[in-house]
């Protein structure tokens, strides 16, 4: 495929990928999907999977199952009505996608990772393991506006999203007037308890002072502000796995903290290669009702 085409399909797979991940909970069909790319609906298939390795069909699913299990962990809301807010018209028809996919049904669900919960609640206490000894400050509760972002999409092992920071930084060196280090920002879609490591999304951004029209990889978004509880980390980004499973597993928790459905942010306050691993400083930005 000539350089310019894959260009060309990068952009509006981009596009469509931020129209699905925006409208999952709706009933989108593929024709809305492949007018956003401004493809036939045959021919957008084809190229949605060549570069993603997924059907439209089965990338819409995973967001939706995945989505309603974090529902099922973090909320007290009926099957139902999680049901609905995912995208499913009926229960029956949310409990038969879920059951294929995760092999139990969602009570079973809720049951299993509720024990599972409290299990590592008390493996934390057992082991006098909280944020100071994960070298973890917070929760501090922050309300922050809307964000103008360029970013490149990741898709894969959180191992290896540092090449997409470097193409990205590349791109901004060469193409935006920099008077300092922009700010650098990662968006966390997945959570790789549940995402097979193939198929976890992170979108590696930073921050922009106005739109920019997208090119090749390179996208645009706007993504909204809200209300964050936000948790300040020190250390190598090796470790950001343990801390996510604090704050997930006992922070949310003994906070009472409502979980909002939209991403997770890495906010780089102190980053590669001007700091050695011990001296990074990541902003770990959870969304809260």
């Amino acid at each position: 495929m000539r350089t310019g085409t894959k260009n060309s399909y990068l952009e509006r797979i981009n596009k469509a990928i931020a129209y699905i991940e925006s409208n999952s909970t709706t009933d989108i069909q593929l024709k809305d999907i492949s007018i956003q790319a401004n493809l036939s609906q045959y021919h957008f298939h084809r190229v949605f999977k060549s570069i993603t390795g997924n059907t439209i069909k089965d990338f819409l699913t995973r967001i939706r199952l995945e989505k309603s299990a974090l529902k099922l962990k973090h909320s007290q809301n009926d099957i139902g009505q999680i049901a609905f807010e995912c995208g499913y018209q009926n229960h029956e028809t949310f409990t038969r996608a879920f059951k294929d996919y995760f092999g139990l049904t969602p009570i079973e669900y809720r049951n299993s990772i509720a024990e599972l919960t409290t299990n590592k609640q008390n493996e934390y206490g057992e082991a006098k393991i909280d944020l100071n000894a994960l070298n973890v400050q917070g929760p501090i509760i922050k309300t922050i506006p809307d964000q103008y972002l360029a970013y490149i999409r990741h898709t894969g092992s959180y191992d290896k999203v540092g090449s997409s920071f470097q193409r990205l930084m590349f791109w901004a060196a060469t193409h935006l007037v920099l008077k300092l280090k922009p700010a650098t920002i990662g968006i966390v879609h997945d959570n790789p308890d549940l995402t097979a490591e193939q198929n976890i999304r992170f979108d590696a951004c930073i921050l922009l002072s106005k739109e920019i029209k997208p090119s090749g990889e390179i996208g645009y978004k706007k993504i909204e502000g809200g209300k964050f509880a936000v948790f300040t980390y020190k250390g190598a980004y090796e470790g950001f796995y343990p801390v996510y499973d604090y704050i997930y597993n006992v922070c949310l928790f003994e906070n009472k903290f409502d979980l909002a459905d939209k991403p997770a942010l890495e906010w780089y306050i102190k980053s590669p290669p001007f700091y050695k691993p011990e001296n990074l400083v990541t902003d770990f930005y959870v969304p809260i009702k």
